[in-house]
């Protein structure tokens, strides 16, 4: 899944349990994150997929990412991602937000 600027991708595989991992890459940065996500319809009340993921990069001065976002479609391989991140960086202080939707490549 890739944003339509290219700035923002998520290279992820999800277990049956919940559980999430792989690379969420922001701005040419590659993220090694993990996360839970919660399928749709799975319980009552339950209408959409959602998901989120933290990590960072292997940086002695790290940045760390945290995302969230809900799917459409299947959760196996959904449609689109509406998804929210922050990145911290520990060297400047920065912080910076994005949100955008993700598309299958």
């Amino acid at each position: 899944m890739k944003s339509a600027d290219g700035e923002t991708s998520i290279g992820v595989s999800a277990s049956g349990t919940g559980e999430m991992a792989g690379t969420l890459v922001f701005q040419q940065v590659a993220y090694e994150v993990k996360g839970e996500w919660a399928a749709a319809g799975s319980v009552p009340g339950r209408d959409y997929s959602a998901f989120y993921l933290g990590g960072g990069n292997s940086k002695s001065a790290p940045e760390f990412i945290a995302a969230a976002g809900t799917m459409k479609g299947s959760g196996s391989s959904p449609e689109s991602i509406t998804l929210n991140l922050i990145r911290t960086d520990s060297h400047t202080g920065y912080q910076y937000g994005w949100d955008g939707e993700l598309q299958p490549e």
